[in-house]
C-alpha cells in the first residue's frame, strides 16, 4: 500500500517538503515524495552540530572578526548552500518551488526592513531555487512586496493569524505586479502558517489562566486558522501558495491532506504520520476542505479573544502583527534556540 506521505505527494493535489535541514533526512523525506527543505535558524544550527565532520572545517574558516549577527548568517548560509546544491537539480527539471531551500533571515531585524531587504538578496543570490523566509511583521510585509518586486521568490513565515496571511498575499501581488511594469520575470511565494506555533501560543495561555481547553481542541483552533485562511485566499484569488507548518499532530496532516497547499512536515511528525496510518488512526480522504470541529472551535473562542484575533480575517492590523503573542513567541524562539546559538559557534 506505501506510505501515506507517498500517497499524499503522488495521489493528491498537495505538495510537501521536509522541515528539517539535516541532509540523511532530506534525502530520507525525498524517497516519500518531498519536493523541497525548509529550514530556520534552530534547524541550521541542528544540521551543523548534528555534521561536525562536514560542517566543522567550514565554520572554523568563517572570519571570528564578523559580528555576531554577520557570522551567524554566513553559518546559516552554509546549510542553505548545502542544500541547495542537492536539490537544485529537482528545480531545473520542474521549476516553480520544487526543489526549493528556505533561508530565514534573522529573527532578531522583525523591525528592520531595511537590513530584511539586504540579508534577503544576499540569501537569494546563494541559488536560483532559494526562497527567501521573511517574518510576518508590519516591516516584513514591506520586505515581501519588495523582494518580489525584484523577482525573488519568498516565504513568509511566522504567519499565526489570517490577517497576516491576507496581509502577506497582498504584498506579494503588489510586488510580482511592479516586476512584471519593469520587464522582471514574476516569481513564486509560499506563505507558511505555522500552526504549531499559534498552538504552543494557546497552549501557553490555557495553562496560565486556568482555561480547562484540552490539548484536541487546541488542535483544532490552530486547524482552523490555516482552513480559514484558504477560505480567504480562494475568495480574493491570491496567487501565493499556502503552507502549513509547525504540524503538531498527525491530525494537522490529515485535515489539510488533498488542499493545493506546500506543507512542510518536520521529520518528527512525519514518523507520527506513517504510525497513525499504520495504526488506522488516520485516514487517506481528501479533508482540506471539511469543518472543523465546530464545538472545539467554540470553547476556544468563548475562552480565549486571542483566538478570536487569529481568526478573523480583521482580527488585527498590520500595527498589531509584531505584537501577537504567537509571533512574539516564536521569533524569540527562533532567536534564542537558534540565531544567537549560530552566533555562539565563533567561539568554538
Amino acid at each position: 500500500m506505501g506510505s501515506y506521505l507517498s500517497w499524499l505527494a503522488n495521489e493528491t493535489g498537495t505538495w510537501w517538503n521536509n522541515d528539517s535541514a539535516n541532509m540523511p533526512q532530506i534525502d530520507n523525506a525525498l524517497t516519500l515524495g518531498a519536493i523541497g527543505a525548509t529550514t530556520n535558524p534552530p534547524l541550521s544550527y541542528e544540521a551543523i552540530v548534528n555534521d561536525p565532520a562536514y560542517y566543522g572545517p567550514l565554520v572554523a574558516a568563517i572570519d571570528k572578526n564578523l559580528s555576531d549577527d554577520d557570522f551567524a548568517a554566513t553559518a546559516m548560509s552554509l546549510v542553505v548552500q548545502r542544500e541547495t546544491a542537492r536539490l537544485v537539480k529537482l528545480h531545473d527539471t520542474h521549476g516553480g518551488f520544487y526543489g526549493c531551500v528556505r533561508a530565514q533571515v534573522a529573527p532578531n531585524m522583525r523591525a528592520d526592513a531595511d537590513g530584511m531587504l539586504a540579508a534577503g538578496q544576499k540569501f537569494a543570490a546563494l541559488g536560483n531555487n532559494v526562497m527567501v523566509k521573511i517574518p510576518g511583521t508590519q516591516a516584513g510585509m514591506y520586505v515581501l512586496e519588495e523582494l518580489a518586486a525584484l523577482g525573488i521568490p519568498t516565504n513568509p513565515t511566522v504567519i499565526a493569524t489570517v490577517s497576516q496571511a491576507i496581509a502577506a498575499a497582498e504584498a506579494f501581488e503588489r510586488g510580482r505586479m511592479r516586476a512584471l511594469a519593469a520587464g522582471i520575470a514574476p516569481t513564486w511565494s509560499t506563505c507558511a502558517i505555522v500552526m504549531g506555533r499559534a498552538q504552543d501560543y494557546f497552549t501557553a495561555l490555557n495553562r496560565e489562566r486556568g482555561l480547562g481547553l484540552s490539548v484536541r481542541d487546541l488542535e483544532w483552533a490552530a486547524l482552523a486558522i490555516m482552513k480559514r485562511s484558504w477560505d480567504q485566499f480562494k475568495a480574493r484569488g491570491c496567487r501565493t501558495v499556502l503552507m502549513p507548518a509547525a504540524f503538531r499532530s498527525p491530525l494537522h496532516v490529515e485535515q489539510l491532506a488533498g488542499g493545493p497547499f506546500c506543507m512542510t512536515i518536520h521529520p518528527s511528525i512525519q514518523t507520527a504520520v506513517e504510525a497513525a496510518d499504520r495504526a488506522g488512526e488516520i485516514k487517506r480522504e481528501i479533508f482540506y476542505e471539511a469543518p472543523v470541529d465546530a464545538d472545539a472551535i467554540n470553547r476556544v473562542a468563548a475562552a480565549m479573544p486571542e483566538f478570536k484575533q487569529a481568526i478573523e480575517p480583521d482580527g488585527l492590523t498590520p500595527d498589531g502583527f509584531d505584537t501577537y503573542g504567537a509571533v512574539v513567541m516564536t521569533l524569540g524562539t527562533f532567536d534564542r534556540d537558534g540565531w544567537q546559538k549560530l552566533a555562539l559557534l565563533k567561539r568554538g
